[in-house]
């Protein structure tokens, strides 16, 4: 009797698999999303979006009070405070915007040659100023900045930043 019970089993969920394909494939088509619903929201941002680029029309970011996620906390620079009005040269620049090219011996100490974001090459000592820091040592190999942290949060208020000639050594 339980094999009988298997086979009429079997028959009846065959039979209802068979049933919901057919009801699913004479479904109607979903109808368009009333004015106030969510997918017409989604059908008015679609329209937004720029069909051959790809990219925004007009889209500005609201952050409603909160931090914007891509300003660093190291040392925050408000939109106003772009390359045009920060100061130039050395001191207009971020630590983490300069790249390190190059160390020369002097009679004198260490002279460091840092590549900016405008392309030229500076060459600094220790004592230099950045926008967000001061260089504190140069050697052979290695240029040390003290950058200012200015995270409500942290308890901390500057730390050692190092830039070596040789990146592959920063990872170890």
């Amino acid at each position: 009797m339980s094999a009988r019970r298997a086979r009429l089993v079997l028959i009846l969920l065959l039979g209802g698999a068979a049933v919901a394909t057919s009801l699913h494939a004479q479904a109607p088509a979903p109808s368009p999303a009333p004015a106030g619903s969510p997918g017409a929201r989604a059908d008015t941002l679609k329209s937004i979006v720029d069909q051959e680029t790809g990219a925004p029309e007009g889209y500005t970011y609201s952050p409603m009070g909160r931090r914007d996620p891509f300003v660093s906390l190291l040392k925050p620079v408000s939109p106003d405070q772009g390359p045009k009005t920060r100061r130039p040269g050395m001191e207009g620049f971020l630590i983490q915007e300069v790249a390190l090219k190059g160390i020369v011996k002097t009679p004198k100490g260490f002279t460091a040659m840092l590549l900016g974001t405008d392309g030229k090459s500076y060459f600094v000592g220790v004592g230099q100023r950045l926008f967000d820091g001061v260089v504190t040592a140069i050697d052979a190999t290695t240029v040390t900045f003290r950058q200012e942290v200015t995270d409500p949060l942290s308890t901390v208020k500057s730390r050692d930043v190092k830039k070596t000639l040789y990146p592959s050594e920063e990872a170890r």
